[in-house]
């Protein structure tokens, strides 16, 4: 039996997981419409997401340095000032989460979708009536915009596809509570914006994620035109010491983060999903944020965030808890 929640556990619903989106988020975002449960997540029936689940990366607890440097020749206003944070242990995505894990997801909503259609051609007349509003640019709130012309998941014999030759790229055009709704129905959960400048610089403050060198095209995806992704993990040169993909360049990446001023603290509210406001997105991307500046580890300046919306240029991957993780064992 298909068991329709309120708007007001929107998200819990959705993930078996706690935190709502509530009234004091208008402004910000567009409070979405009721979504009935998603059937939960399994493993052995949804392998893309659970190989993403089983790769996850160990990030150890401790210290971190994160911020920008006040006499750095690269150094961000935005980002300063540069600190110092306490964290307990966590995993992360190895690479950012794909078109085929994310239509996993889709396809594990109690709906069936109309016909054939490539993401960016999906319309009114493949969706059911019920869900337009959360899968569809026409919507107040989607979680994702199948409609729009840089989507890259589309409908294919009545089952969520991903376009031909794009199942291991990363998703574009999801929101930021998509990207929260698909990392809770794994079990995980979006990286804070201090989990995720630790993972890409390390114990060592790395300025990129692989170290010190500049950036360039053998290190991560740059300078494509909108609409251009690549396959996760094509750039393994420019993969952090513990082995984490794409962390510059491709697409920049949500973060469970409230914009708010460094330095970091996790109490002052800015973790809280109940709160109105834009979300951080981190990692430059390959459009619109690829100049060096944009690409250092500590950058906090995008071109577009808004989280309401899909964006063409943010993409995401989780994190878990070490102390909840489910029970996929990672390799690491």
């Amino acid at each position: 039996m298909i068991i329709v929640r309120s708007i007001n556990s929107f998200l819990m619903s959705l993930l078996s997981a706690a935190g709502t989106l509530n009234a004091s988020a208008q402004g910000a975002m567009t409070l979405p419409p009721n979504l009935p449960h998603a059937e939960a997540f399994d493993p052995v029936r949804l392998p893309l997401s659970a190989s993403q689940q089983r790769e996850m990366v160990r990030i150890t607890g401790g210290t971190y340095t994160i911020g920008s440097p006040a006499a750095h020749p690269l150094s961000s206003k935005i980002a300063m000032p540069e600190h110092q944070v306490e964290l307990r242990p966590f995993r992360i995505d190895r690479t950012e989460v794909t078109n085929g894990q994310f239509a996993e997801f889709l396809n594990m909503l109690p709906m069936k979708p109309s016909g054939t259609a490539p993401g960016g051609k999906v319309g009114t007349s493949h969706i059911p009536v019920e869900f337009r509003a959360v899968l569809l640019a026409s919507g107040a709130y989607a979680i994702v915009q199948l409609d729009d012309d840089q989507a890259r998941i589309g409908v294919r014999d009545g089952h969520f596809a991903p376009n031909a030759g794009h199942d291991d790229h990363p998703v574009t055009e999801v929101s930021w509570a998509g990207a929260l709704a698909y990392c809770r129905w794994r079990g995980a959960r979006l990286p804070s914006e201090a989990e995720w400048e630790a993972a890409a610089r390390g114990r060592e403050a790395r300025l990129f994620p692989w170290g010190s060198a500049p950036p360039t095209p053998a290190l991560a995806v740059l300078g494509h035109r909108t609409g251009i992704t690549q396959r996760v993990g094509s750039r393994p040169q420019g993969a952090t010491p513990d082995g984490i993909l794409d962390m510059a360049g491709s697409l920049s990446e949500w973060t469970s983060s409230l914009d708010r001023p460094y330095p970091y603290r996790a109490d002052d509210g800015r973790e809280d999903p109940n709160s109105a406001g834009e979300r951080v997105v981190r990692g430059g991307d390959a459009t619109f944020n690829s100049t060096t500046e944009r690409l250092v580890s500590w950058n906090r300046t995008t071109y577009s965030r808004s989280p309401a919306d899909g964006h063409h240029h943010i993409g995401f991957r989780c994190s878990a808890d070490e102390d909840r993780m489910p029970s996929i064992r990672p390799i690491r």
